[in-house]
Formats: C-alpha cells, sequence, structure tokens
C-alpha cells in the first residue's frame, strides 16, 4: 500500500502512534518528535528543493534529528535521490509503505536515538571523569613541586576552591602533639589559620590559634578525621547533632555571608591531621560574585557529594605534600644549623676572621642577584634562581671549612717567626750579651791599667751596640712588610756568624729557619707555610664531596674548591684555565678579595680602605686574573656595601 504524506499524517494521529506526534509539517514533509530528539520525513516534492532541504540535512548532522526519504526506485534514480547519502542522518525508505512497517521505522529511529544519546552521556561522564584525573594529577603534580610551605598552602587552597566551585576558603594547620586517645572534646593541639582566599571580597588577615575542640567545625574535623559538610549555616541548628553554632562576627563586619560550608581533613602518612582545609559558599556558576545578599541567595548552593569527593581528592594529596614540605624544611633547618656550626667551627679556629664567611656568602650572592639583573654585557644571559642561589650560598659560607684541617698556629700566624721562635731568639742574644759581658770582666781581671779598662769597656759598648743592632733587625724583619736595602743580605751574612752555648757547642746566631722566615718577602709565611695555607681549598673541596648533596646541591663543593683559581691558570689548588672556572666561583674570587681586605684590622695586617681594596682588585683585572665584567657589576651595582651593613633590594 502506497501512502502519502497526508496519508502518513492521519495514521500518526491515530492511537496506536501516540507515541510519536507530528511536530511539524509542510509540503512533501512531516516532522515527527521522538524521545530523545525528531525525524524528519521527506517525500519526493522536496528532494529537490535545495533551500527547504537544507534546514534539515544540517540538522541530521548534529545526530538527533534524522531524515528519512520515502520514494520507490524509479524516483530515487530519476532525482538521484541517493546523492544526499553521506550528508547527514540520512536513509532511504521504499514504498509502497504499510502501517506496520511506518511503526516499525519510527520505533527503531527511537531506540537508536535512545542508544546514541545514552552513549552520548556517557561519554560525557567519562570525559567528566578523565577530566577530573587530569586535574587532580596535574595538581598532585603542583603539590610535588612546591617545597615553600606558605606558597604551597596557597596552591591547595586553590585548587580545593577550583575542582568545587568555593567562592572563598581558609587553610588551619595543626600544631603540637596529642598523646591521649580517649574522646575528649578539646585536646593538646591548636590549629593555626594561614591562608585565606576569596574571590568576591579583598580581605586582610592575620594568622591567629584556637584549640582543636569540637565547639569549631575545623576542630570537630580534626577530631574525627573526617569531612565536615554544611548545607546552610544560617539555617542551622544549634541544637542538633553538629553541636556547635555559626559565629557571624566575621560576616558582620565584612558584609559577607558564609553559608555553605566544606571542611576537608589532611593527613600524613601515619594516619595524623595536619591540617585543614575549609571551603565555603559552592557557586551555581564559578564565575559569579556574591556582592550582596541577593548574590548569595541566588548563587550559593550546598556542597554535593562530587565535591566532597574532590575535595578529599585534593586533601589526600595535600596532606602528603604538606608533610614533605614540612619534613623538607625541618631538614633544610637542620642543614643550615650544620652549615652554621661549621661556620662557627671555621672562625674559632682563627677569632679574628670572625664573620668573613657570612660577608662573603651575603657579597656573592648579591653580586649573583645583581648579575641577572645587570641585563648587559658578557653576563646579559645569567640566571640564578632559587636552587642555585642556595648553591651559591652554601659554597661561600663554606669555602674555608678546610681550615679546619690547617695546623692552628700556621693559620694565626701574624709575624715572620711564631712567638715561641721569637723569644727564643731573644733569650739566645740575651745570652750573648751576658756571654759578651763576662768575657769583658774576665779581660779586665788580667789586665791592668786604667788605658786598658777604658779599652774594654769601649769594645764592651761596641759589642753590645751591634747585638742591640742585629735584635732590632730581626725584630723589624719579624713584621710582615718589606725590609730596607741590605736588610735581607744582612740577616744572611748573620748566619755565618757562631757562638758557645753553655755547652761549648758551636751555635749560629741566627738559624737556618729563622733567617728563611725572617726573609720572607710579602707577608709572614714561608713557602712551605703558605703551601699548607693553600691546602685548605683542597680540603674544603674534599669535605664537601663527602656530604651527599643531592641534585639541586651538586654544584656546592666544585664552586667552593675553585674559589682561589685565576684566568690566568695562576691559581690554586689546580691553575685551572677562565674557562674552567664556574662563573660563582669567579664571583666568590672577588668577593672573597674585596672581604679579606676591608676586614677589621688583624694582628698580621692593617684594613685597607674600600677606594683602596677596589684598586688592588682592578690591578688583579688589569693583570687577568679577576674576570673585568664581573668587578664592573661588583662596583657599579654597589655590591660591595654588603659587606659594610648596606642594604639592598632583592
Amino acid at each position: 500500500m502506497y501512502l502519502s504524506a497526508s496519508q502518513i499524517l492521519a495514521i500518526l494521529g491515530s492511537d496506536r502512534f501516540s507515541a510519536f506526534p507530528a511536530r511539524d509539517n509542510g509540503p512533501g514533509w512531516i516532522e515527527i518528535s521522538l524521545a530523545n530528539g525528531s525525524l524528519a520525513l521527506l517525500f519526493p516534492e522536496i528532494w529537490t528543493q535545495a533551500e527547504a532541504l537544507d534546514k534539515f540535512l544540517v540538522r541530521s548532522r548534529a545526530g538527533y534529528a534524522p531524515v528519512v526519504l520515502f520514494g520507490d526506485d524509479g524516483l530515487f534514480a530519476e532525482l538521484h535521490a541517493d546523492r544526499l547519502l553521506g550528508q547527514g542522518e540520512v536513509s532511504l525508505e521504499i514504498l509502497p509503505l504499510s502501517g506496520p512497517r511506518l511503526h516499525t521505522i519510527l520505533t527503531r529511529h527511537e531506540a537508536l536515538l535512545k542508544l546514541r544519546r545514552h552513549a552520548a552521556e556517557e561519554e560525557m561522564v567519562a570525559e567528566r571523569l578523565r577530566s577530573e584525573i587530569d586535574s587532580l594529577n596535574a595538581i598532585g603534580r603542583a603539590l610535588a613541586s612546591e617545597r615553600d610551605i606558605g606558597k604551597l598552602l596557597a596552591v591547595i587552597l586553590e585548587r580545593s576552591r577550583h575542582v568545587t566551585d568555593a567562592d572563598a576558603g581558609s587553610i588551619y594547620v595543626v600544631e603540637g602533639d596529642d598523646d591521649d586517645d580517649d574522646d575528649d572534646a578539646v585536646d593538646g593541639r591548636r590549629l593555626r589559620f594561614k591562608v585565606s582566599q576569596n574571590d568576591s571580597v579583598a580581605l586582610d588577615f592575620t594568622e591567629f590559634t584556637l584549640p582543636v575542640s569540637r565547639e569549631s567545625i575545623v576542630g570537630r574535623c580534626v577530631l574525627e578525621r573526617t569531612v565536615v559538610n554544611i548545607g546552610d549555616l544560617y539555617s542551622l541548628d544549634p541544637s542538633s547533632s553538629f553541636g556547635f553554632r555559626h559565629n557571624r562576627d566575621f560576616d558582620e563586619r565584612s558584609g559577607y555571608e558564609t553559608h555553605s560550608m566544606l571542611a576537608v581533613p589532611m593527613i600524613d602518612h601515619r594516619g595524623r591531621v595536619i591540617g585543614v582545609i575549609q571551603l565555603i559558599n559552592r557557586k551555581r556558576r564559578p564565575e559569579a560574585v556574591l556582592a550582596g545578599p541577593d548574590d548569595f541567595a541566588r548563587w550559593v548552593v550546598p556542597f554535593v557529594p562530587r565535591a566532597e569527593v574532590l575535595a578529599a581528592g585534593v586533601a589526600a594529596q595535600a596532606g602528603i605534600a604538606l608533610e614533605n614540605a614540612m619534613l623538607y624544611d625541618e631538614i633544610r633547618r637542620l642543614f643550615e644549623s650544620f652549615v652554621d656550626a661549621s661556620v662557627t667551627a671555621i672562625e674559632q679556629r682563627d677569632p679574628t676572621t670572625s664573620g668573613h664567611s657570612r660577608r662573603v656568602a651575603d657579597l656573592t650572592v648579591g653580586l649573583a642577584r645583581t648579575t641577572e639583573r645587570s641585563g648587559s654585557g658578557r653576563y646579559a644571559g645569567y640566571r640564578a634562581g632559587v636552587d642555585e642561589l642556595k648553591q651559591i650560598e652554601y659554597a661561600a659560607l663554606l669555602h674555608d671549612f678546610g681550615k679546619v684541617g690547617v695546623r692552628e698556629h700556621v693559620l694565626v700566624k701574624a709575624k715572620k717567626l711564631y712567638d715561641h721562635e721569637r723569644e727564643l731568639l731573644l733569650l739566645r742574644f740575651d745570652f750573648l750579651r751576658r756571654d759578651v759581658e763576662l768575657d769583658i770582666a774576665r779581660k779586665k781581671l788580667e789586665a791592668s791599667g786604667a788605658a786598658a779598662h777604658a779599652a774594654l769597656d769601649a769594645e764592651l759598648a761596641a759589642r753590645i751596640a751591634e747585638l742591640d743592632s742585629v735584635v732590632r733587625l730581626c725584630l723589624e724583619a719579624n713584621e710582615p712588610s718589606l725590609l730596607g736595602a741590605g736588610g735581607f743580605e744582612r740577616l744572611a751574612d748573620l748566619g755565618a756568624r757562631t757562638y758557645h752555648d753553655a755547652r761549648g757547642e758551636v751555635r749560629p746566631w741566627l738559624t737556618p729557619r729563622e733567617i728563611e722566615a725572617l726573609q720572607i718577602r710579602r707577608g709572614s709565611l714561608t713557602g712551605k707555610e703558605r703551601e699548607e695555607i693553600e691546602s685548605h681549598v683542597s680540603l674544603t673541596y674534599e669535605f664537601l664531596c663527602r656530604i651527599p648533596w643531592g641534585r639541586t646541591l651538586r654544584n656546592v663543593p666544585e664552586y667552593a674548591g675553585s674559589h682561589h683559581e685565576k684566568l690566568d691558570g695562576s691559581g690554586y689548588p689546580h691553575q685551572l684555565p677562565g674557562a674552567a672556572i664556574p662563573i660563582p666561583a669567579r664571583m666568590m674570587t672577588i668577593c672573597d678579595i674585596y672581604d679579606a681586605l676591608t676586614a677589621s684590622d688583624r694582628p698580621y695586617k692593617r684594613a685597607v680602605p674600600v677606594d683602596k681594596a677596589l684598586d688592588i682588585i682592578a690591578s688583579e683585572v688589569k693583570a687577568g686574573k679577576c674576570d673585568g665584567d664581573l668587578f664592573r657589576i661588583f662596583v657599579d651595582g654597589e655590591v660591595w656595601k654588603l659587606a659594610h651593613g648596606g642594604s639592598r633590594s632583592a
């Protein structure tokens, strides 16, 4: 039986087709309502009407408004209806058409639409789950990468609010321990209010603490180690099972209404609650701003179970991240205490250098920061991140640690002779004076006459004067400065002068060791003593290499062990060429020299004025020993002021 469009319309009006009412119709077409969309029945009259046909094809491509073409084989071929296939959800049905067959067609399409709708909904759920999992994974990565506790808490709160559509929130950190396992309302711990965020109002907050008690929402969250979800604090009955009332003081002061609230505990790996995430006012639309009572009534809704799950997922990761950050902070403080103790040990070996290591660290870190900001010259691209600055600081603080392996009397040697050597030399010449006096007295006993005695008195005065002259020369030569003309040659000659000691043995006026020391051209150290002092760099490197610095601090030994290298290869301990010396070590070289020159007076040197100290380093730059670009930044950026209590912005 051939059914026309009008006949099909009549059939659709019968009780049997009540589930498939005609939504609309026109010349050559009928649109039927299905449970999950619509179905367009198109007859030959419209197949060639491009404009009328196009609206149905466009809708069919969306998948919920399929098209069925009704006609016979001849019409399909004559009107080229097969061209429409593939342009959307289009199928062909051959006439004649019976009522039962029409019902089957409609039923089939409705079933297909239901399946497609169900699949789409499942895909939406799956996509939402994928998005939430991706979001939680991203949150986990973000939390794992942050070691600063303050920044970490801010990230935890921001991500928790994001996944739950919370307008505001805060984080409390648990302080103290509670070993009492009873179920008392109050224990020995306290909650410190650490972070607050609010998208609708700008608020200033200060830290405060409150006891862990069942009288507060966050306290209940800690004690019961579970999520607390309150749909509307304004309608909360104080006599309810919650057992607490909402304090509206904050709301009244700020004009902000706290309605829905979700408190989620952060738990560490041992099952202890170490903090609470408190989320406030879940919004229907995340972008909504809660500016007045109408906004709160319109947009604020309770936190749904899904929000609880997501917030708990963030809190689970946050608890571990916070625990790790706290542990990292404890380790950092412990390690920095070790570094400070090491610096103290260094300076106790030589109290006159007290503060040197800290000043060099401040100067070097300051130079690194200034170099990063310079933006021009050879180091325009230099970058020093947080980890690099920490490496530089530790390396500079410990750059002299190897001095603990240098003999103390060498380390603090102020004169060319050690104190006991100087005393022995003076005692020797006291003995020589007494020996001369005894010799002259013996000669006087053997001689007679005033003239002979007068001659002996003159000889005594001359010999004593010579001894006094030698002593003065030795004391002058003992100072860490250059002698006058001929002084070194005279010292060598005195090594050939001898006397007989109390046992009759022949002894030199000056020992080879004394002559070597007194003939030192510069400073107060002999060659061997200078080698021993210089060995502190190698000892520093060896000591620091024994410490497991980890990936972020692995360069500390190299930086500290290269601070006495010079660009021309004349430094020590390895005579490295300039290209092999790390940039932080070059910075440390300049800062170490500057502080050594300008530090307060020491027994073996006087403090040098700033201008002269800078001129001395400039001469080292000119000689190719120090880095000229870094020295220019050191001077132009006034980094040197950091050694004198000057404050500069970081």
